[in-house]
C-alpha cells in the first residue's frame, strides 16, 4: 500500500518582538495631534507589555479609551484615575490634576488630548494648565508629548508675558532646543516696540508693499488694530474690524528682496485672493514662511495686538492663539 503523503507542517514564524519604548515610539509617529494616520501601527511586544500598547492605541483615537490592565495593578489603579478625570467637568478635574499619576505613555496621550479638547471650550486656569504641562513634560512620558507640552507651556509664558515661566522652561529644556528658546526670547523683546518691516503682497491686488505690520490698517481712533497671520484660509469666515490678515506661504522659494512674484506664489496668491475677497484691502501674502520664522514667529495662528501708538501689545500664538481672530 502506497502510504498516503502529507504536506510539511507550516513552520510558523514568531514576529519580531520590540522593546516598549521602540513600539510606543512607532504608534506616535503614526499620531498626529489633530488627526491620526489610521490604521495606527500595532508592532509585536512581549505578553507582559501587551496592555501598555493597547492602553496607548486606544488612548490615541478614543476620547474614553479602555483600560486593558488587570484589576489591582498599579496600572490599572493610573487608567482608572486618569478614566475619572476625563469624565469629569473642568470644575472636578482641576482638583484631580494634582494627584493624578502619569506613568504610562498611553495616560500621557489621553491627558494631552483631553486637556487640549477643554482648552477650546473653556480657557485653563493658570495653575491647572501647569499643573498638566508639566506632568507631559515629565522625562519618563514620550518624547513628542514632551515637545507638544513644552511649545504649549512657552506660547502661554509668551502671552502672558510671564518670564519667570519662560526662564523655569529655559533651565529645565533650552539644551534640547536651543534655537526654540532663542525664538522665543526674542518676541519677549517685541513687547511695546515698533512692529518690523516686511514685503509683503497685497490681496486681491498682489502688489507688493514694504510696510510695517502696524499700518497694515488704518487706525481710526476707536480700538486697537490686531494682525492675524495664519495659513488657514478657514479660519476666516468674517473678517473682523481693525484686523490685516496675513497668509504666509509655504510653496514657492521666492526671495524676500524680488519685485515680482515667481509662478507658484502668483498661482498661491490669485487663489487665496479668490477665496477672501471680503477681506480686500487688508489681506496680504507673504511668500515666504521663513520670512516669520526668522524673526521667531514659528506657530501659527499668531494674532499681534497692538496699541493706539502701533506698539506690540501681545502676541499669542501657536497653542495660545484663538481659533478665529
Amino acid at each position: 500500500m502506497i502510504p498516503i503523503p502529507f504536506p510539511p507542517p507550516l513552520i510558523q514564524v514568531a514576529p519580531n518582538v520590540i522593546p516598549l519604548n521602540e513600539a510606543v515610539e512607532q504608534v506616535m509617529q503614526d499620531f498626529d495631534a489633530e488627526t491620526p494616520t489610521l490604521p495606527l501601527r500595532d508592532p509585536a511586544v512581549s505578553v507582559a507589555d501587551q496592555p501598555s500598547l493597547r492602553w496607548l492605541r486606544s488612548a490615541a483615537v478614543l476620547e474614553l479609551p479602555e483600560n486593558p490592565f488587570r484589576k489591582g495593578t498599579a496600572s490599572s489603579a493610573e487608567a482608572e484615575a486618569l478614566l475619572a478625570l476625563l469624565k469629569a467637568d473642568q470644575a472636578q478635574a482641576e482638583t484631580l490634576l494634582p494627584d493624578l499619576k502619569v506613568q504610562e505613555p498611553g495616560s500621557a496621550l489621553a491627558l494631552w488630548r483631553w486637556a487640549k479638547r477643554q482648552e477650546r471650550s473653556k480657557p485653563w486656569g493658570l495653575s491647572a494648565r501647569r499643573v498638566w504641562e508639566d506632568k507631559l513634560m515629565a522625562r519618563s512620558v514620550p518624547s513628542m508629548l514632551n515637545g507638544y507640552a513644552l511649545r504649549h507651556g512657552l506660547c502661554w509664558a509668551l502671552a502672558e508675558k510671564d518670564e519667570v515661566r519662560f526662564a523655569a522652561l529655559k533651565a529645565a529644556w533650552g539644551q534640547d532646543d536651543p534655537a526654540l528658546f532663542a525664538s522665543f526670547q526674542g518676541l519677549f523683546a517685541w513687547f511695546g516696540g515698533i512692529t518690523p518691516v516686511l514685503r509683503l503682497w497685497t490681496l486681491p491686488g498682489l502688489e507688493y508693499q514694504d510696510r510695517r505690520l502696524d499700518m497694515l490698517v488704518a487706525f481710526d481712533g476707536s480700538k486697537p488694530n490686531r494682525i492675524w497671520i495664519s495659513p488657514e484660509i478657514s479660519s476666516l469666515s468674517t473678517m473682523p474690524t481693525h484686523t490685516a490678515w496675513i497668509f504666509p506661504s509655504a510653496t514657492g522659494s521666492q526671495n524676500s528682496n524680488e519685485t515680482s512674484l515667481n509662478k507658484v506664489e502668483q498661482a498661491t496668491g490669485t487663489t487665496i485672493a479668490m477665496s477672501v475677497t471680503m477681506a480686500k484691502g487688508h489681506a496680504y501674502l507673504l511668500p515666504r514662511r521663513a520670512e516669520f520664522e526668522a524673526l521667531g514667529l514659528v506657530f501659527f495662528p499668531i494674532l499681534i495686538g497692538l496699541d493706539p501708538k502701533g506698539a506690540i501689545k501681545d502676541i499669542r500664538m501657536g497653542d495660545a492663539a484663538p481659533q478665529t481672530p
